[in-house]
């Protein structure tokens, strides 16, 4: 490039001149070059920072993120524990509860127990009251004559049955055999059943049932009256 613009220069300028012209001309440009990729190079730098300064606010905002991350992990973490002792505190109560059940279910059991004793005491001391008292009743009542006053097993037409009290004798002159249920609480029920039992008695006397017991429920006396049976009570009181 100098040599072509020297010798254009020697045309207008001496040798020496249009060297000294040609040496500047090729500095200034060179100077000019240098500027503009000097100036290209700042724009790079300056784009470089603005990525860079972008990358850095992205890895705070991913840095922020991890650290949120990190506290939901740890609360997590706590609420896993929380659940853990709830759950071990719930299953102690299970535990407690059980123990508690299995305690009520033995006193239960005891109290089941001392009832039927109670009841069987109660029963066997009612059934020995009506052996005393009803031999009485009925002989003072019907005139009877008792032969035979006691607990008895009977056949039935299907089986056989323990009656609470049998009593043979005789009323002027007729074998009569009374059947007798004692109850200490009398119900309709109970009537009905009775009664169907004894129906399926079968024997030469003459039968009759009779209820022994300390009350009487207002149905269950109205269906004795009505199938001819009698009732006795615990204070001696009769009626047909």
């Amino acid at each position: 490039m100098t040599s072509a613009l020297e010798e254009k220069l020697r045309t207008a300028f001496s040798p020496e001149q249009a060297h000294l012209l040609a040496e500047v001309i090729r500095e200034a440009y060179d100077d000019l070059v240098k500027a503009k990729d000097f100036n290209e190079l700042k724009a790079i730098v300056a784009d470089l920072a603005q990525a860079q300064k972008r990358t850095e606010e992205r890895v705070d905002q991913l840095t922020l993120t991890v650290a949120e991350l990190a506290q939901a992990q740890k609360r997590t973490e706590e609420r896993v524990e929380e659940l853990a002792a709830a759950q071990k505190r719930t299953e102690e109560r299970v535990d407690q509860l059980a123990a508690a059940q299995e305690r009520t279910e033995r006193a239960v059991k005891q109290l089941a127990r001392q009832v039927g004793g109670l009841s069987e005491a109660l029963g066997g001391s009612l059934e020995d009251l009506a052996l005393e008292v009803v031999p009485e009743i009925l002989e003072y009542r019907w005139g009877m004559e008792i032969e035979f006053c006691d607990r008895d097993t009977l056949p039935l037409r299907n089986g056989e049955y323990e009656f609470d009290l049998v009593i043979r004798g005789q009323v002027a002159g007729r074998p009569i055999l009374v059947l007798g249920e004692v109850k200490s609480n009398i119900t309709e029920s109970e009537v009905e059943r009775f009664l169907n039992l004894v129906a399926q008695v079968e024997a030469p006397e003459e039968i009759r049932p009779l209820f022994f017991g300390y009350r009487v429920e207002r149905a269950a006396k109205a269906l004795i009256r009505n199938r001819d049976a009698v009732m006795v009570t615990t204070r001696g009181k009769y009626f047909p």
